[in-house]
């Protein structure tokens, strides 16, 4: 009988440990989240990595390389907008496509016959900064949290370095 109550024990404890590592919500910079909002943020930081990508490959000459880049920021747009607040939702836009939205700035570069050098990829930094607060605003709604991933996401997206390497690529 003695084992039988040490075997039930042992299985309860079993169960409980698998029960709470199955539930456990994933992390990211420290802060415990939805697995929702880990998918959107690891769709986010995909989506940014992907409009970096298109933005390195913008070639003034080449029309299809406008449309891809359009299309990347449009993804974003879409799919980061929904859980935004309206001015925010329109701070993203407006990163993409106001007076010096990256976008914009894509655009003047293929209407005056130049690739991103240095000198364009320089007025992207502060927009890639509101892209990246902006996707993590539609995640959560706690400043403090919200500092601690946007943090971590600046890290892991390297934004500065790959904004550099477009830049300097047609420096040359």
């Amino acid at each position: 009988m003695r084992k039988a109550f040490i075997a039930l024990g042992v299985i309860m404890v079993v169960l409980l440990t698998a029960l709470i590592t199955v539930n456990q919500q994933p992390k990211y910079a420290g802060v415990s989240m939805p697995k929702s909002d880990y998918q959107q943020l690891q769709r986010s930081q995909r989506e940014i990595k992907d409009f970096v990508q298109t933005l390195d490959n913008f070639k003034y000459d080449k029309p299809k390389t406008m449309t891809a880049v359009e299309n990347a920021g449009n993804v974003i747009i879409k799919d980061n907008s929904k859980n935004l607040s309206s001015s925010d939702a329109q701070a993203l836009r407006d990163a993409f496509y106001g007076d010096q939205g990256i976008i914009t700035i894509v655009h003047a570069a293929k209407k005056g016959h130049y690739n991103i050098d240095g000198s364009v990829a320089s007025r992207f930094h502060d927009k890639f900064d509101t892209i990246i607060t902006m996707s993590v605003n539609a995640l959560n709604k706690s400043s403090a949290q919200r500092a601690d991933i946007v943090t971590q996401m600046k890290v892991d997206l390297n934004i500065e370095s790959a904004i550099y390497q477009i830049g300097a690529k047609n420096d040359e």
